[in-house]
């Protein structure tokens, strides 16, 4: 029976018979037969699972395993054997609930792939019997070109009950070797990423910078600058292979910044260059839009279902497949769009003018100290929404909401690029704060939104099968009426939300500008 494991970790090359040489000569080592296995670790884009502490292996074409770091707590289920990708609706059991409770609508893509070359190791006495066992595991990364670049790897020792001596003469010796303890499947991971040289978290979809005070506010914008173009870069790949609708979601969050931190840069930056560029970017806005409409409607399919009694339902089911449809055909011209010689000369010019001319061409106004301009920027947009919001009551117009929202979007923007500057203790809750008043108009916003887009499509309803038309209407119209419930329901909470962000709490918080 087993008593105690421990787990050492190793260097490139080893010999372990070597390193065990000190025993004495009433033990002999056997070793088993070498096995090798092909493992890739898949994690989502930007690694959820690897946050949550959670690490998922698959050997080979075979079920994926969920592990913690240590590699303990392992699940394991039914699962797809033929697939790169992994969507977590794709997988079965237990499994898969867990990976969609942690991933979400996000697929798990290969991280890295290594070989993992094992040997069993059996300590044996003069009787012949075992004595103490260990599992010898070497890592070596797969590289493209076909090379593979040794990682190391561990022995696990397994001491057996009534054996105990023996465990810890080995110990001893392999700890008088310089063999350290406390392997982890999570190091292996981070060694394997460092030799392609990258690190776990090195994407997020959280924009987070750190800026220097004593910096210019171009100085400033340059670096927001180019952490946004990194996440659109890095995200159309994804776009383009259709992996997962975050890809799109993310690429326009941060197109979206890069437009509002170019309008707030119209009196430091020449203001042909900010139109030329802001024209360029509400133009890859525009072509990427449609999808992005269709994607939310898609992914809320079972919400909208759950909206109205079965007998509806048939009528919804025809109206979402007409939307799949749809999609297929806007998807194609989207790739078209981000994979046009216009697009990719657009962005390459984008990326050489802030490396090379915004900082030589930007006006005396830009070079001001960030902070001192951050300043004055963000208390201008709170003052702006606290006087409109005021005057926001029950007979104002939804558009008066829609404003506010937009003046939200920017402060948060703000916030977002220029937290750093500030003390932690109080911009936390002033964005955590800011955040539940946008929730309520952002839900305003889509809530008119959907029920715009569908009345469009219910008008829309002629010609064709007519009792397929007539359930399609029937489904729409009553999901049109449900939304309006619920908007009316958000446009109540609005006075509350709003009053929630101008306490004389949040007021205190506001001073720091």
């Amino acid at each position: 029976m087993k008593i105690n494991s421990i787990a050492y970790i190793l260097p490139e090359q080893i010999d372990i018979v070597t390193q065990l040489s000190g025993l004495s000569a009433n033990y002999s080592i056997q070793e088993g037969e070498m096995t090798n296995d092909t493992l890739c670790y898949l994690d989502t884009f930007d690694w959820r699972l690897y946050e949550k502490g959670l690490i998922c292996l698959r050997q080979g074409n075979g079920v994926p395993l969920l592990t913690d770091f240590s590699g303990g707590n392992r699940i394991q289920d039914d699962g797809p054997v033929d697939k790169d990708f992994l969507p977590p609706d794709c997988v079965g059991g237990v499994l898969g609930e867990k990976l969609r409770s942690v991933a979400g609508i996000r697929t798990l893509l290969p991280q890295a792939e290594i070989t993992r070359h094992s040997q069993s190791i059996h300590i044996i006495n003069r009787d012949q019997k075992t004595v103490l066992s260990g599992i010898l595991e070497l890592n070596q990364l797969l590289g493209a070109d076909g090379q593979s670049t040794p990682l190391g790897g561990s022995l696990l020792i397994q001491g057996l009950r009534g054996y105990g001596k023996i465990l810890a003469r080995v110990t001893a010796l392999l700890k008088s070797s310089g063999l350290e303890t406390g392997y982890s499947e999570e190091r292996a991971l981070c060694i394997a990423l460092a030799a392609m040289g990258r690190k776990p978290l090195d994407y997020s979809s959280q924009f987070s910078i750190t800026l220097d005070p004593a910096e210019t506010v171009v100085q400033a914008a340059q670096k927001i600058f180019f952490r946004l173009l990194e996440g659109m870069e890095r995200n159309v790949p994804g776009i383009i292979e259709d992996l997962d609708t975050e890809f799109l979601h993310d690429f326009r969050v941060a197109l979206r910044r890069t437009r509002s931190l170019l309008g707030s840069m119209k009196t430091r930056m020449p203001p042909a260059d900010v139109d030329h560029f802001q024209q360029g970017f509400k133009e890859i806005g525009i072509a990427t839009g449609p999808v992005r409409d269709l994607d939310v409607y898609l992914l809320g399919k079972n919400g909208y279902q759950a909206m109205l009694p079965e007998g509806l339902q048939e009528g919804l089911d025809v109206f979402f497949k007409e939307l799949g449809r749809q999609r297929v055909q806007e998807l194609r011209r989207m790739k078209k769009a981000l994979q046009s010689r216009n697009c990719k000369q657009f962005l390459m010019r984008w990326r050489r003018y802030v490396e090379d001319s915004l900082i030589a061409s930007a006006l005396e106004a830009g070079h001001e100290p960030c902070k001192e301009v951050a300043a004055k920027a963000i208390k201008k947009r709170l003052q702006r929404i606290l006087k409109d919001g005021a005057a926001i009551g029950p007979q104002s117009p939804d558009d008066a909401l829609h404003r506010l929202r937009i003046q939200g979007k920017k402060l948060r923007y703000l916030l977002e690029f220029y937290c750093s500057l500030f003390p932690k203790s109080k911009i936390n809750p002033l964005v955590k704060s800011l955040k539940r008043l946008q929730d309520n108009l952002g839900s305003f916003n889509d809530l008119s939104v959907q029920q715009l887009m569908l009345g469009r499509y219910e008008e829309s309803l002629v010609g064709g099968e007519q009792k397929k038309a007539i359930k399609v209407a029937a489904a729409l119209g009553g999901l049109i009426t449900h939304l309006h419930e619920e908007q009316k329901s958000v446009r109540q909470e609005f006075e509350q939300r709003f009053e929630q962000f101008i306490t004389a709490e949040n007021r205190k918080l506001f001073e720091i500008f």
